[in-house]
């Protein structure tokens, strides 16, 4: 039996040509990491470690670019049974992206950065920027 470390897998590319990318524009969707999943598919030698979330949805998104199960077992360093299995489980190819609302109470607007919307957001960094200011002035 060959180790699947062993073999090179600069044969491996998609059938169709070109390279896969990843469904969503995000980078990172709950635990997926999705540049790390389109470098582990579109690099051959690159050897990445990926959580079991990021190589299910490598594996998902190789074998709907027509690569076997075993191609994806060599590039992926998965058994093939277990790309076998999540071909089969019928599951999403990920959760789909939850968009909370500001966590400052009474808003109901759509987060930006550090769980806040973009007017509650800019007034912090406003804030600290002026704070900024002063502390210098007064140095």
């Amino acid at each position: 039996m060959t180790h699947y470390a062993r073999l090179t897998a600069t044969r491996i590319r998609p059938i169709k040509g070109g390279h896969i990318y990843t469904p969503y524009p995000e980078t990172t969707t709950h635990d997926i990491d999705w540049v790390a999943v389109e470098r582990a598919i579109n690099t051959p030698d690159c050897r990445i470690e990926l959580n079991n979330a990021e190589k299910r949805a490598a594996s998902l998104l190789m074998l709907q670019a027509g690569y076997t199960a075993r191609q994806i077992s060599t590039q992926l360093c998965i058994y093939q049974r277990q790309v076998e299995r999540w071909r089969h489980d019928g599951k999403p190819l990920a959760i789909p992206p939850h968009n909370p609302g500001c966590s400052t109470p009474g808003c109901d607007q759509p987060h930006r950065a550090h769980g806040m919307c973009v007017r509650h957001y800019d007034s912090i960094r406003k804030a600290a920027r002026k704070a900024q200011r002063t502390e210098q002035a007064a140095a």
